[in-house]
């Protein structure tokens, strides 16, 4: 069975997500490539197209309208879990055998996901990658949580680590099944929390996999273990020396232009690059 990429983007030009792009199609994957796709331009779709892209939510016509949703109601962090569910449960979910849910506008693929989850996975059904954080020492993810789900819901959860939702990887039946859960599960919290354009994704995600059964079939990666570089908490440099006393593992290091573990091991995806001046430059200029 094929594996799958997939995407989702709103009111980006090409420019936007090239380094996605471009570092997907060159790094050795040979899955399907999807893009669910909003208030974006014809042109944008042409060029993923062009590339062999697999575009939903778009009506291939540039005379008719595109799929677009009301600002004031729609945050796509939280919508894109309800649209994959809805795209491929009702049609492509026995097509697959991983599929692969990444952030575009800061991951890059280093190395093909489908061979690191064929290498690593093992008997789980979930894999997913820690910011190197626990919830009660990350700010963000800390307020995040309460304003989601309240205090009882944080006091159970403050101690555990946390675990990005951009970077979500699995066999595709389960992670459907997830998507739609976190979906389901953010229905009585804001879609945007108070403060920040953000959404209770990451929370919802946390609290999920902390509760049986998805606890006993998530293989909780660890930075170290090379799957997923969360540069926003491990070496943004300018929260780095706040958080490092809190962090419970190394922080990712840059060898020529390859983000690596401290130990000099490649990552999968790195997420957030764009947190780190000096290694977007350097990333960008290669995935141009």
């Amino acid at each position: 069975m094929k594996d799958v990429v997939v995407g989702c983007i709103t009111k980006y030009t090409f420019d936007d997500i090239k380094c996605w792009v471009n570092s997907l199609d060159r790094c050795g994957f040979n899955g399907d490539k999807v893009m669910i796709c909003y208030n974006i331009g014809y042109d944008v779709v042409k060029e993923l197209k062009k590339r062999d892209y697999k575009v939903l939510g778009f009506i291939d016509n540039p005379e008719q309208k595109r799929l677009e949703y009301d600002d004031v109601d729609f945050n796509i962090c939280l919508q894109r879990f309800y649209d994959i569910w809805a795209f491929f449960n009702n049609t492509l979910k026995d097509d697959y055998r991983y599929l692969i849910a990444a952030d575009v506008k800061d991951v890059i693929f280093q190395t093909n996901p489908s061979e690191w989850l064929e290498r690593n996975i093992g008997d789980k059904k979930i894999n997913v990658g820690s910011e190197s954080l626990h919830y009660r020492n990350e700010p963000w993810g800390r307020k995040n949580l309460k304003k989601s789900f309240g205090k009882a819901i944080y006091d159970m959860n403050c101690d555990n680590l946390i675990f990005n939702a951009g970077t979500v990887a699995g066999e595709c039946k389960t992670m459907i099944d997830l998507f739609l859960n976190i979906y389901m599960f953010c229905g009585r919290s804001p879609v945007h929390i108070p403060g920040r354009s953000d959404t209770p994704d990451q929370a919802a995600l946390n609290v999920l996999l902390n509760l049986q059964p998805y606890k006993a079939i998530t293989n909780f990666t660890m930075s170290e273990d090379g799957y997923a570089a969360q540069l926003g908490t491990t070496a943004n440099p300018e929260i780095i020396e706040y958080f490092k006393p809190f962090l419970v593992e190394k922080t990712p290091v840059m060898i020529d232009d390859v983000v690596c573990t401290s130990i000099g091991k490649p990552f999968c995806l790195v997420h957030q690059y764009d947190r780190v001046p000096e290694w977007k430059k350097i990333l960008e200029e290669k995935y141009k």
